[in-house]
């Protein structure tokens, strides 16, 4: 029996890579699909559902959930301001694109001191993290998780249960 040496081996390994190659000749010029909004199958994907409100007071440096219940759809998030600072609410990896801008980033919904503010997001099912994006605040513990219900039958059952947001944020606030 005959034994390869570390050598042979690996020129047997180079001639067989040779033939290969991780990118297709030409590859390198490929562009992006681009899917004209409108056309069959390229219109961005939102979540279908009744939606719901939720009203969540913000302060230095904490949220609470104090009134309501989201489900999946458009979520109209009341800001209650009580504090003598500018807070935003950003939900992280929200569908919806309607931001306030500028030096709000991806928040949907501000107030200055005192203030109260409205806005809507689009929300799937699921439990999802809202932040202040004022720098410093999120780190000072501006976060909180929103649950966002699937159905109005899935939300009925939390609130019987007493295991809304609302219920949490009652029983252990987070100041």
């Amino acid at each position: 029996m005959r034994r390869l040496t570390l050598g042979t081996a690996a020129l047997a390994a180079v001639v067989l890579l040779a033939g290969c190659s991780s990118v297709p000749e030409g590859a390198a010029d490929a562009q992006a699909l681009v899917c004209p909004p409108g056309e069959p199958g390229c219109d961005e994907i939102l979540p279908v559902g009744p939606g719901g409100a939720v009203e969540v007071e913000m302060g230095n440096f904490f949220f609470n959930v104090t009134d309501g219940i989201a489900i999946t759809g458009e979520v109209e998030v009341t800001a209650v301001n009580v504090s003598d600072a500018y807070h935003n609410i950003e939900i992280l990896g929200a569908a919806d694109g309607s931001f306030l801008g500028g030096s709000d980033g991806e928040a949907f919904v501000g107030a200055d001191a005192f203030e109260t503010d409205i806005g809507t997001v689009q929300l799937f099912p699921g439990e999802w993290l809202m932040i202040c994006n004022v720098p410093g605040h999120r780190a000072a513990g501006m976060e909180l998780p929103l649950t966002v219900y699937a159905t109005e039958e899935e939300a009925q059952i939390a609130i019987e249960a007493g295991e809304t947001d609302v219920d949490r944020d009652r029983e252990m606030p987070n100041t």
